[in-house]
């Protein structure tokens, strides 16, 4: 039995699973035909100069897929030739349906034994390329490629969410952040009206033991909140406003150049830190902290 499972899940929902335990006896994946889904694509950067070169940083590139399948309807009891791979085909789009504001994008999971379930958004990048050295609808068997592409090449095992929250118009206490993950954790700050001293430490420290630390070890950042701001979201997310309110303004100007600056590093264990609150409303106030968790890859990376 394979270690793993890989599932198409289209855009309303609709699961297509095409390899492992779990398959469709009608539709399987393509061993011969099949790439990029293990690492994500990675280039380092480098200086040169005439020693040589100096790393100056990594960066990701969008992820392409070729996924070849065998789609035999004829194992399938389908009485409409075509009707099954017309449905898997509808399931993959080049964009979000635009007339459809709780649409979202076609999904590639893969479930394994090893790390559980990983998942990633994926646009059909070309039209899938069906082979016709023999009749498909007359057999019923369908031999067809598809090219995906994911913008965000990292696979998603989820988001962890912690919160502090009073029930006063002012507290203390603490959050806990962690990353199991092999790549930097772009954390987001959610906060309720309140003027809110969030941690923002640099840390330090090997693999499974990255602690607060260095020069800006006690590092905060201040946000104030107002009722009429009716809260704020903050983040480290490349691509988002790094600080709006939630009625979708820009917040950045209050923050005075004081934003959040550090990630938290991959292998990051469970970290308590401190985080404070003055001028909440007298019901009280909380404070969530997302942070996502995007892996290099669906299989693996875990200390």
């Amino acid at each position: 039995m394979p270690g793993f499972d890989v599932t198409f899940i289209a855009g309303d929902g609709t699961r297509f699973p095409v390899w492992g335990s779990q398959r469709n006896p009608w539709i399987t994946i393509a061993e011969s035909s099949c790439d990029g889904l293990m690492d994500a694509p990675m280039e380092t950067d480098w200086i040169e100069d005439t020693e040589g070169a100096v790393f100056s940083g990594e960066r990701y590139k969008p992820r392409d897929m070729t996924i070849g399948l065998y789609i035999a309807e004829e194992l399938s009891g389908s009485k409409q030739a075509g009707r099954l791979e017309s449905d898997f085909r509808r399931a993959f789009s080049s964009r979000r349906d635009p007339w459809n504001p709780a649409a979202r994008l076609p999904q590639v999971e893969v479930n394994s034994t090893l790390s559980g379930v990983r998942t990633l958004d994926a646009h059909l990048k070309a039209a899938p390329e069906m082979k016709m050295e023999r009749d498909p609808y007359t057999n019923a068997i369908f031999d067809i490629v598809y090219e995906l592409r994911a913008p965000q090449p990292l696979p998603t095992s989820g988001t962890e969410v912690d919160f502090f929250e009073t029930s006063d118009s002012s507290g203390s206490g603490t959050v806990t952040v962690s990353n199991p993950t092999d790549t930097p954790c772009r954390h987001t700050w959610i906060l309720t009206p309140g003027k809110w001293v969030l941690p923002d430490p640099s840390w330090q420290g090997p693999e499974g033991a990255r602690v607060p630390a260095g020069e800006q070890a006690t590092r905060t950042v201040t946000v104030d909140v107002t009722v009429a701001d009716g809260g704020a979201r903050i983040t480290r997310e490349r691509r988002k406003l790094h600080a709006s309110t939630l009625t979708g303004a820009n917040l950045l100007g209050r923050m005075n150049g004081n934003w959040v600056r550090f990630d938290i590093p991959p292998y990051t264990p469970l970290t308590q830190l401190p985080i404070s609150v003055t001028g909440a409303p007298s019901s009280g106030a909380r404070a969530e902290v997302h942070m996502p968790r995007l892996w290099s890859r669906f299989i693996g990376m875990e200390l």
